[in-house]
């Protein structure tokens, strides 16, 4: 990096001293105290992994990096120990497949890195901060029976690979998140990160051959983007070889773009390809890497991408089950993780059960022989664990939220289980809905894909500031995709569920299913179908008036091209 005193204060920081470095400084802070911190620290130690948590009295958020999303009992089990003796007894599973606990202190971290590092043999370097982020994949890379093309330990690797090249790559202008699989439902959401990988089928020579799709430059927050195709394919027999290269150099062309320093809000790589295009990058990587690609201008977006989770239960291809277990919110217990440890080790095949993080916030159990999925089911509805729970909940995500993060404007926690428990009390649903509560515009929670998502803002309810969300529909993946459109402006939380439940009734009530189809039009396509100012009369509750707005908004664009 080419240092210029005109960068942001981040760059300021970095340039000081690497995130990387700040390591012995977190063990003497943990005999000094918080109080002895220095400022310019407190965002270096998010290289480990390590938060301020609101209000930044002394406490700290702790996200632990899981590869994949994959777990064996006795990590999860650790994790679980660290949470009840440092984390007040809870953990947030994340939409990039990590599991964040709260309430730790400066002086629980030498013991906990201890024993999440040592013990459990998992890391939180390069879990935050201005690096490569967790590499995420389909939750049953491996095991699901329709599997496109497999990946092996690819996610582990690569992220093993950032963690140890070190400072190589712990400088870049912001965060750099990718994603693998080889899912047909492609639960990874490639489309969304910085690179996404994704399954292809093709015919040459009457011949059908199988692969990977690569995109760039895919991210929300407050400009959303669509990952944009490098039109390559990287055939099955060169997986190993050639994704490794790909995801260092594009990395490297995202850190050595000096460009990206200077305006904090522009330093991610979806404005690198929107200024520059896919084309630019794609010759930059091949000059990297040393080698050209297999171009493919047909391989431009993943086609048939759905918002689905892998919940219920599965078969896999080894003859053996997946039990999905869908989490309220994201949110579960120490108690329910040293469950779903133990659970794993007493019910799945010995030796090759583990636990399994999904992008929806949810948890699977893989290899779990036929005869033990009944009592395996029973004990987890008795930890409040049902995979059985009804459809709501599989697709219900939701951020942090005020409760703990610097930056959301409302709670988000508490309201996502309000909402959840009343949607599943009031209207039942026989075809997925992907419902997002995020805290603010930075999209954690990933409103702006959502079938129906919300976003936190203020408003006034009975003369009195309140929470509120805008409510917006209609997001979708695949060939054809599409952010959110918003439908409400500033829905105030205290009826917020029964807006919501009448938007679901307006879909059922008005939806088209063909005849003799077992599938009813899914929600997505009803909002493709039908215009937006009909959803919205039709969506109309007497508890509230909607505000007029006060400017026209335009759908954001699908940048893809």
């Amino acid at each position: 990096m080419n240092f210029d005193e005109k960068m942001t204060k981040n760059e300021h920081i970095k340039r000081a001293k690497d995130g990387l470095d700040v390591w012995d400084d977190i063990h003497r802070y943990a005999q000094t105290g918080f109080a002895s911190i220095q400022e310019d620290d407190f965002p270096r130690m998010r290289w480990f992994g390590i938060y301020q948590q609101k209000p930044n009295d002394g406490h700290f958020m702790w996200r632990i990096r899981i590869s994949g999303g994959r777990l064996k009992p006795s990590q999860l089990r650790e994790i679980a120990q660290v949470s009840k003796d440092h984390g007040r007894g809870f953990g947030d599973v994340t939409t990039r497949q990590c599991i964040q606990l709260h309430w730790m202190t400066i002086e629980s971290f030498p013991d906990a890195l201890e024993r999440v590092g040592n013990k459990a043999g998992l890391y939180t370097q390069f879990a935050c901060g201005d690096t490569p982020r967790n590499v995420c994949s389909c939750p049953l890379a491996g095991l699901l029976k329709n599997e496109i093309v497999e990946i092996g330990d690819l996610p582990k690797q690569m992220s093993d690979m950032f963690k140890a090249a070190g400072h190589e790559f712990s400088n870049l202008p912001r965060k750099f998140k990718t994603t693998i699989s080889g899912c047909p439902l492609h639960c990874n959401q490639p489309q969304i990160n910085d690179i996404g990988a994704f399954g292809v089928r093709r015919v040459r020579n009457g011949v059908e051959q199988r692969g990977l799709g690569i995109l760039v430059g895919g991210g929300l927050s407050s400009t959303p983007h669509f990952g944009q195709g490098l039109r390559v394919f990287v055939p099955q027999e060169k997986i190993a070889e050639q994704i490794p290269l790909i995801w260092r150099g594009v990395c490297a062309i995202f850190r050595d773009s000096d460009e990206l320093r200077f305006k904090r809000i522009r330093a991610r790589l979806k404005f690198l390809v929107a200024d520059h295009g896919w084309r630019w990058i794609r010759d930059e990587l091949e000059k990297r890497i040393g080698f050209e690609l297999e171009h493919d201008e047909e391989i431009v977006a993943p086609r048939g991408a759905l918002h689905t989770d892998h919940m219920g239960i599965g078969e896999q291809k080894n003859g053996n089950f997946y039990v999905g277990i869908p989490i309220e919110r994201g949110r579960w217990t120490a108690d329910q993780m040293l469950a779903v440890a133990d659970l794993t080790e007493r019910y799945a095949a010995h030796g090759v059960g583990e636990i399994r993080l999904s992008q929806k916030q949810n948890v699977i159990i893989t290899d779990v022989p036929q005869a033990n999925i009944e009592p395996l089911v029973k004990e987890l509805q008795q930890v409040g664990l049902d995979p059985q729970a009804p459809l709501w909940r599989h697709n219900l995500i939701s951020c942090t939220g005020i409760q703990f993060c610097n930056l959301a404007v409302v709670e988000t926690k508490q309201r996502a289980l309000e909402i959840l428990q009343h949607l599943e009390s009031q209207v039942e649903i026989d075809s997925p809905i992907m419902l997002s509560i995020s805290g603010c515009p930075n999209s954690c929670a990933q409103y702006q894909v959502a079938d129906i998502g919300l976003t936190g803002t203020k408003a006034l309810w009975h003369g009195e500031k309140s929470d509120a969300y805008d409510l917006c529909i209609g997001g979708r993946f695949g060939e054809s995709p599409e952010f959110v459109r918003p439908l409400f402006e500033k829905v105030p939380t205290q009826i917020i569920h029964k807006q919501i439940e009448k938007v679901v009734r307006v879909y059922q009530e008005n939806r088209v299913d063909p005849e003799g189809d077992d599938d009813p039009e899914t929600f997505r396509d009803f909002v493709d179908r039908v215009e937006l100012e009909q959803i919205r009369a039709w969506s109309a509750i007497p508890e509230w008036t909607p505000p007029p707005p006060k400017k026209k908004r335009e759908p954001v664009p699908a940048k893809i091209a």
